[in-house]
C-alpha cells in the first residue's frame, strides 16, 4: 500500500471510528507501528487529526459547542445502554447512591431493578427518569441554579446539600478522559460533581469507549482518586491497558 492510500486509509477510519489505535491501525494496513506513528504524525502536522496516547482522535470529535442533554441521548446510544447496565450491577440493596448529570446516567438509571435505594441527584432528567422507575425509590432532587444545556442544578445552594449527606457509592460522567484528567464543559457543575464524589465511600466513574483521549474545558477530577472505571468491552486493548495505570477499569457485570 502507498502512503498516500495509507494517509487516505487511516483519515477515513478515524472519521468512522472516532479514535483509533495505532495498533489496530499497523494490522489493518499490515505495516509497522512505527510507520503507522509517522503517519499519524505527519497528518497531525496538517491539523487534520489529534495525536493521542496510543492512537489519534478525529479533529471533529473536538466540540466547539456543548451538545445539550437531547443531542446527547442520540449518540452512541448502544455503547451506553451497555455500560449502564454494568454501572447498574455495582448498586446493591439499601444503599444511598449518588448520580450525577449524563445521558449514560440516566438509562443506568432505568435499569435499576434493586428492591429498596436512595438515590440523590442534581440532574433534573435523572431524577424524571428515576420517577418513572416502578420500584419506589426515595428520591431526593437537590436544587440550586439550573443549566439549561445539561439539565442540572449547580452552585452554592446544590453544593451545600450535597455536602451535608454522604453515599455508599457515586455515579458520575464525563465529557472526556485524557490521562489522568477527568474533563466536562463547564467549571460549576464539574465542582459540583466532585463534592459528590468527595462524599462517596466508593466512587465509579461510567463513560463510553468514545470519551478515553477526549479533552474538554474544565478537569474536576482525577482517575487516580476514582475506584472504578465502567467503560466498553469493544475498546481498543491498547487504550485499556493504559489507563489501568490510574484505576481499576471494568468492561463487564462479571468483570
Amino acid at each position: 500500500m502507498l502512503k498516500r492510500e495509507r494517509l487516505d486509509l487511516i483519515m477515513k477510519m478515524v472519521t468512522e471510528q472516532n479514535f483509533i489505535a495505532v495498533s489496530d491501525l499497523a494490522k489493518t494496513m499490515n505495516v509497522s507501528e512505527m510507520t503507522i506513528r509517522r503517519d499519524l504524525d505527519e497528518l497531525s502536522k496538517a491539523g487534520k487529526v489529534i495525536r493521542l496516547h496510543g492512537g489519534v482522535q478525529a479533529l471533529s470529535l473536538q466540540m466547539k459547542t456543548e451538545q445539550n442533554f437531547h443531542e446527547k441521548r442520540e449518540i452512541h446510544i448502544a455503547e451506553k445502554k451497555e455500560i449502564a447496565a454494568i454501572a447498574a450491577s455495582l448498586v446493591e440493596d439499601n444503599e444511598t447512591i449518588y448520580v450525577g448529570p449524563g445521558t449514560t446516567l440516566e438509562f443506568m438509571i432505568a435499569r435499576l431493578d434493586q428492591e429498596n435505594l436512595r438515590i440523590v441527584t442534581n440532574s433534573l432528567p435523572v431524577f424524571e427518569t428515576a420517577r418513572k422507575n416502578p420500584h419506589n425509590y426515595q428520591l431526593i432532587l437537590v436544587g440550586g441554579s439550573y443549566r439549561r444545556i445539561s439539565g442540572t442544578f449547580y452552585g452554592a445552594l446544590a453544593n451545600d446539600e450535597l455536602d451535608s449527606m454522604n453515599y455508599d457509592k457515586a455515579f458520575v460522567g464525563v465529557n472526556g478522559i485524557s490521562d489522568a484528567e477527568l474533563l466536562t464543559a463547564d467549571i460549576e457543575e464539574g465542582q459540583t460533581q466532585s463534592i459528590g464524589l468527595n462524599n462517596a465511600q466508593k466512587k465509579v466513574v461510567v463513560a463510553d469507549m468514545y470519551k478515553f483521549n477526549h479533552r474538554d474545558f474544565y478537569q474536576f477530577y482525577s482517575l487516580y482518586d476514582i475506584d472504578e472505571l465502567v467503560t466498553n468491552k469493544q475498546a481498543s486493548p491498547d487504550v485499556l491497558e493504559y489507563y489501568r495505570q490510574y484505576t481499576s477499569i471494568r468492561t463487564g457485570i462479571d468483570s
